[in-house]
This record gives C-alpha cells, sequence and structure tokens, in this order.
C-alpha cells in the first residue's frame, strides 16, 4: 500500500520535462471548471462590515478604486467559470482525467486530452448535476456526511473517462465501491500539499498588506501566486491520478 509520499513522488517523476504542459492544462482547466483534485470554494464573514467602512475610509482613494477593480474582475472571472463549468465542465473533467491518467501512465500527455471528451457533454453534465445532487442530499443530514460523499464519488470522471460505456450512475456507484476503505488516504494525499498551498499564497499576503499599507510596489506579487498555484494544481492532480491506478488495480510498474 503507498502512502501519500508514493503517489507525490509518482507524480513528480510523470511531470518531470512536462511541467508547463501541465500547468497551462491546469489553467485551462480550471477556466471551464473541469479540475478534479485541485476544485474548492471560498467563503466570506459578514460581521466586518463597519470595521471594512473604516478601514476603506482611511485608505488613499486610488488604492480604494484599484481594490474595487480586483474584487470586480475576480465576480467576473467566477460568474464565467460556474457559467462554463455547469455547461462544460463535466465533460472537461472527464478529458482531464484522460490527461492525467495518459501523464502517470507514461504516454504522451497533451492540452487536447482535455477537450478530448466533448462530444460527451450530456455524460458529463448528468455526472455532474447527480454527484452533486448527491452530495447535496447527504449534506442535509449534516456537514459531515456531505464531505465524506465528496471523496466518495471523487473517482467518478476518471471511471467514466475510461468506461464511456458506463453510465454516470454506474461510475457513480463504482467509485462509492472503490472508495470504501480509501477515503481517509485520498483526504491524507490531498492534505499533505497544504504546505505548498500556503506557501502559493505568500505572495498574495505580502501584496495584500503592503496594497492595504497604501503601497502598490508588490502588487505583481499576485501573479507570482496565479502561477504558483497553477503548477500546484497540476501536481496535485497527477497524484490524484496515480492514487486512482492503485486503488483501481489499473497501474502499471511505476519506477520512481
Amino acid at each position: 500500500m503507498r502512502f501519500a509520499a508514493d503517489f507525490r513522488a509518482i507524480a513528480r517523476a510523470a511531470l518531470r520535462g512536462k511541467w508547463l504542459t501541465a500547468a497551462f492544462t491546469s489553467l485551462t482547466a480550471s477556466l471551464i471548471g473541469a479540475q478534479i483534485a485541485s476544485g474548492g470554494g471560498g467563503g466570506s464573514s459578514a460581521d466586518t462590515e463597519d470595521s471594512g467602512f473604516s478601514l476603506f475610509e482611511s485608505l488613499d482613494p486610488q488604492v480604494v478604486r484599484i481594490i474595487e477593480m480586483m474584487a470586480l474582475l475576480i465576480l467576473v472571472i467566477t460568474a464565467v467559470t460556474a457559467i462554463l463549468g455547469f455547461i462544460i465542465g463535466g465533460a472537461g473533467k472527464l478529458g482531464y482525467a484522460r490527461f492525467n491518467l495518459n501523464l502517470v501512465d507514461g504516454r504522451e500527455a497533451r492540452i487536447d486530452d482535455l477537450f478530448s471528451q466533448f462530444h460527451r457533454l450530456g455524460a458529463g453534465f448528468i455526472m455532474n448535476l447527480l454527484t452533486a445532487l448527491y452530495v447535496f442530499f447527504w449534506s442535509l443530514l449534516f456537514v459531515i456526511p456531505g464531505i465524506i460523499k465528496t471523496y466518495s464519488y471523487a473517482m467518478t470522471p476518471y471511471i467514466l473517462s475510461e468506461h464511456p460505456e458506463y453510465t454516470p450512475n454506474d461510475a457513480i456507484t463504482l467509485s462509492r465501491r472503490m472508495m470504501d476503505g480509501n477515503k481517509f488516504r485520498l483526504f491524507c494525499l490531498r492534505f499533505s500539499f497544504i504546505g505548498w498551498s500556503i506557501l502559493c499564497s505568500l505572495p498574495s499576503a505580502f501584496a495584500v498588506t503592503a496594497l492595504l499599507s497604501g503601497s502598490m510596489l508588490l502588487l505583481p506579487l499576485v501573479f507570482v501566486t496565479i502561477l504558483g498555484y497553477l503548477f500546484l494544481y497540476a501536481y496535485q492532480e497527477a497524484a490524484q491520478a496515480a492514487f486512482y491506478r492503485e486503488i483501481s488495480g489499473t497501474e502499471i510498474q511505476f519506477t520512481v
């Protein structure tokens, strides 16, 4: 049985000489809502209204305008990504699964793989819809069962990508069975990237701190964070594809 460090090592070996291709594919996948291992969400707090107003009052108007433009840009990008993800994200996930499986199998992995399953838009859409519904209904019981089910269904895109003869519900069922006894292992694998995630966030933290102090000199560091996350996402996706290969019993002999 392999551990998180082993899957990361397999991913690094698979990505050797292919980091740029994987990072660019990761960028494209994120734009169409096709990330599998590295997809996530965010939240906001509503109890800082007064302090936020005071802070903005004390800032230079030009800095406030820049912050407002950045916030608007983030909102637009989020909205566009959500719409694209709803329509074509499922098929994109199937293609991204194909890309990463080719990568860890030692085959040629090209960005074209990301779009190779677009003829299966219906299957991809139903896959996303069913998994979302199942997670939602389990979440009605409590938050924890919903989170657990996201791990249960995590292998669905890989299964459906490799088995076009399966229905989306067949793939979901097989993923659930496959993940019995493996959910905590996948959690540990994903959590093992937390250090890299914090490191990628630091440049933006410095940039935001400087911006709130009235300096825009460090603002380009935001792009350093974005670039870092693209490579990190590629790393995570390759590691999860290697994880799928092991638990599905379809792996080849890796040399790490």
